[in-house]
Parts: C-alpha cells; sequence; structure tokens
C-alpha cells in the first residue's frame, strides 16, 4: 500500500514539476518583447545598411520580430532616449559617447559593431595630393572633441604628422560647413561621409585617405542597456541573429544590398550610392564582432583628457555576451560564414 502510494506521490511531484518548467517557459516566452525599436542618428548609408538589409530580406521577421526603427539628431539625444527606455537599442556613431555615459553612471553599453574602422574620407582642396601636403595648414573638423576631431588626430599621429605642431584643426561644423569651407579655401582638408567624400571627388577634389581602409577605430555600433540585456535576452539574440545576416548580406552583395537599401527607404543619387559602397564596405564587420582593441585607444584618450573615470575598462564599456551567443546559434545553423 505504501510502495503505491510512493509512486503514485511520486508521478504527482513529476508531473507537478513538469507543469512549473512549462509555465516558467511559457512566462519567460511572453516577457520576450515581439517589437523592437532602434534608435537611429544617422540617415546615411554605412551606418544604417546592415539594418536596412536586414528589413527589406525579412531577417528581423524571420526571427519573429517587428523592428521599429526611430530617428534621433544627435548622439546624446539618442543616449537619452536609450536610457529613459523610449528604445530598445541604439544604432550611433562613436563609442566615446558610451565611455562617457558610463563614465557618469549611465546604464548603456556596446553590444555589437557596425563598422570596426573610421567611416570618413579625408578630402584635400584642389592641389593637395597627400596627408604630408597639410603641413602648415587648417584641417577643418567638426569639433572640439567630436568624433571626427579624435579620428583625424589619430590618424595624423600615427602617420607621423603632429596634429598640435605640424598642423592647425579647426572646429568648423557640421559637413555643411565643412564642405563650404574647403570649397571656399577656408581649410586645406576636412573628413566627410563616405556619400559626402564621393560628391566632392566628383567635383575635383582629391581623396587624402579613406579612413574604412586604414584606422581601427569602431564608429557605427549597437547599443543597449545592461537592464534590457538581462530583461530580454532572446528578443536581443533574435535582433542581433538578424543584424548578421543583413550586414554579411551587405558586405558580399553589392547590386542587391543597394536594392535593399532603396527598399527600405533609404535616398541618394545611383551613382554616388554606388561609389560611396566601395568606400565604406571594406569596413563592415563580418558579424558585429567588436575591435576591442580600437574602443581601448578611445577609452585611453578620454581618461587621459579627463573626459572618462580612470578606473574605467573596456570590459565596463562591451557587453557582448549576446552576441557570442548569437554567433554561435548562427554557426550551428549552417547561417555565419568564415
Amino acid at each position: 500500500m505504501n510502495f503505491k502510494f510512493n509512486i503514485q506521490n511520486s508521478k504527482f511531484k513529476i508531473c507537478l514539476l513538469a507543469l512549473l518548467l512549462a509555465a516558467h517557459a511559457a512566462d519567460a516566452c511572453a516577457q520576450e518583447k515581439k517589437t523592437v525599436r532602434l534608435v537611429i542618428v544617422s540617415l546615411s548609408w554605412n551606418s544604417e545598411i546592415p539594418l536596412k538589409v536586414a528589413m527589406a530580406r525579412g531577417f528581423f521577421r524571420e526571427q519573429g520580430l517587428l523592428f521599429e526603427p526611430i530617428f534621433i539628431r544627435g548622439g546624446p539625444a539618442a543616449l537619452a532616449a536609450m536610457v529613459s527606455g523610449d528604445a530598445d537599442f541604439g544604432s550611433i556613431g562613436g563609442a566615446q559617447a558610451v565611455i562617457r555615459a558610463r563614465s557618469r553612471g549611465l546604464d548603456v553599453s556596446i553590444i555589437g559593431s557596425i563598422s570596426n574602422t573610421t567611416n570618413y574620407a579625408i578630402v584635400g582642396m584642389k592641389g593637395i595630393k597627400t596627408v604630408g601636403d597639410l603641413k602648415g595648414k587648417v584641417v577643418g573638423v567638426t569639433g572640439a572633441g567630436a568624433f571626427s576631431d579624435f579620428a583625424v588626430r589619430t590618424y595624423l599621429k600615427r602617420n607621423h604628422v603632429d596634429p598640435d605642431k605640424d598642423l592647425m584643426l579647426r572646429a568648423v561644423g557640421n559637413t555643411t560647413m565643412r564642405a563650404a569651407a574647403l570649397e571656399n579655401g577656408l581649410v586645406a582638408a576636412a573628413p566627410f561621409s563616405p556619400e559626402d567624400a564621393v560628391r566632392l571627388t566628383a567635383k575635383g577634389y582629391p581623396l587624402l585617405v579613406n579612413l574604412s581602409e586604414s584606422l581601427r577605430i569602431p564608429q557605427s555600433i549597437l547599443i543597449a542597456r545592461d537592464s534590457l540585456l538581462e530583461k530580454y535576452p532572446e528578443t536581443t539574440k533574435r535582433f542581433l541573429k538578424a543584424a548578421i545576416l543583413g550586414i554579411q548580406f551587405a558586405k558580399k552583395n553589392k547590386k542587391e544590398t543597394i536594392k535593399a537599401g532603396y527598399d527600405a527607404g533609404l535616398k541618394g543619387e545611383a551613382d554616388i550610392v554606388d561609389r560611396a559602397y566601395d568606400l565604406y564596405a571594406p569596413g563592415l564587420t563580418a558579424d558585429l564582432s567588436i575591435a576591442v582593441d580600437g574602443i581601448q585607444v578611445m577609452l585611453d584618450e578620454d581618461i587621459r583628457n579627463g573626459l572618462a573615470d580612470k578606473k574605467m575598462t573596456v570590459e565596463r564599456v562591451i557587453n557582448d555576451r549576446i552576441l557570442k551567443l548569437a554567433q554561435e546559434e548562427l554557426r550551428r545553423e549552417g547561417r555565419l560564414t568564415p
């Protein structure tokens, strides 16, 4: 009698445990998000094309996600939207914003990298042929401490040009103002996005260097709150899987990628879009992996300039745990190619 009761009791416990596990799994699934909101700060092709490709090719839909991009001009406003919870993920230019936000105690981390090199091309005034020709002249940047200023300084130093002694860096302003300064001879060179660089070279201004091929400093990155990663790990993994599939496609299929960009709403003259692709494509990552060494360079610079906590480390800035899970899952599915 007792033996029979114990067996029945054990069966009851097993059934109860199975029901509890099923309920927990269902609850976890219900807590995952179906719609993901991504804040973007630029409508340029080089930073948005992988995500636009993922939209147009149905990679987000395949992962069970509805993708909703939100355009907000400027990194500070984008970070504010992220921290407040108005957006789930963000696509921004330059890791410095995250480094400085972390130093202020804000909950935001880098979770992937669209480009592990700098997406600027340095264009010179007519008659300038090399970066060495810039010695003794004025080079325009967006502003002191801006990413363009940091990128130009870093490149010049690595190529034996002292940005503080050999030439003058001048804060000029946005792309339109930098282009006007170049065309009016107020600066001898300035950094531009791939599309703007193509427009200027078409007018006869020389392309001095394409930083997408020569400066390993991540510029286009994906960010999220750590609290969101903890609460919605499956949603994050699916988002990153779709983004990886998008960037893989974008890196290897120029013609189809440009078509997908137009289909997803990107704008631009066909010839400029085509030529700009050749400038930024070399910098696209293969699987969103983050160039930690490049982030370290930016962190070291911010610490030297007193803009980041001296105790700050790249481990506090980067959270790629779920990215690695997404990559591994795609490998098992045979969809992540070397």
